[in-house]
């Protein structure tokens, strides 16, 4: 069947009108209240970052007030505490400069004892020196310029004997003095000693003037060096943490005896003799 419109032909067209214009206002606007919504959780969701933000903030400012007193009262607790760690600096450093000095001084009271034991009782001492550096200002004479050659502790001996063996023998017996490296002869000269005349004078005055009687009495002059000793010291730390670095010349001195010198005295240019 085909469809008749049973309406006027005036009312036709009239009647689509406002069919149309009675669904115009239904299809626009219908974003509006999404665009609300969205509006209101944006603002919602401001807010609640603005709120969680200031709770950081004054939960920070809180634990930065409680920092700031604790470190004031530990610098306050280590002000009251640095005298104490100030006395244990100073106690320490001067511990150390103590043993430091402890360990590179030169032990002559031992050396000297040691010395007094190997003179032989027929061997007489003029003078004796000790230095521990070639620039201390040792013993004049022919020894100077043999001590000034090696700088380390060192003995000067000067003295007289009864004979060239006795000086042989007394320069093996030094050389087996504790620490002594080397002993060198720099003269060993015979000369003829004469009496004083005075035959009333006591035994002690006679030794004094006469220490190695009358005759041919050869008189010497040595030098014993001990550089391990030398070495000890420089390598002792200092107080300030360096070394005391004291140059050990390795020259070997040489003693040249004059003609009355017997070659058994002159024997070990080492500082060992051989009788």
């Amino acid at each position: 069947m085909r469809a008749v419109n049973l309406l006027p032909p005036d009312t036709r067209g009239a009647s689509k009108v406002s069919a149309d214009l009675g669904a115009g206002p239904e299809a626009k606007g219908g974003a509006g209240p999404f665009v609300v919504l969205g509006v209101l959780a944006a603002c919602v969701a401001g807010a609640a970052g603005y709120v969680l933000a200031e709770n950081t903030v004054k939960q920070r400012t809180a634990v930065l007030a409680e920092t700031t007193a604790q470190q004031q009262a530990i610098a306050r607790e280590a002000a009251q505490l640095r005298p104490y760690a100030d006395f244990d600096a100073m106690a320490r450093a001067r511990a150390a400069t103590v043993k430091d000095i402890a360990g590179s001084r030169f032990d002559w009271e031992q050396v000297l004892r040691d010395l007094s034991r190997a003179i032989p009782a027929d061997v007489t001492l003029k003078s004796l020196t000790g230095d521990t550096a070639n620039g201390a200002g040792g013993a004049g004479g022919a020894s100077s310029a043999l001590r000034g050659a090696i700088n380390a502790p060192a003995i000067t001996l000067q003295g007289c004997a009864p004979g060239q063996t006795e000086v042989s023998r007394l320069l093996a017996r030094l050389h087996d003095v504790q620490g002594v490296t080397r002993v060198t002869l720099s003269k060993s000269t015979k000369s003829e000693v004469e009496s004083s005349g005075d035959a009333s004078g006591s035994t002690a005055q006679q030794r004094n003037t006469i220490p190695c009687g009358t005759g041919k009495r050869p008189a010497f002059e040595l030098v014993m060096f001990f550089e391990k000793a030398a070495e000890t010291v420089a390598k002792a730390p200092s107080a300030t943490g360096g070394t005391a670095a004291t140059p050990v010349p390795t020259a070997t001195p040489t003693a040249t005896p004059d003609s009355s010198t017997t070659t058994a005295a002159n024997a070990a240019p080492e500082g060992g003799a051989t009788p």
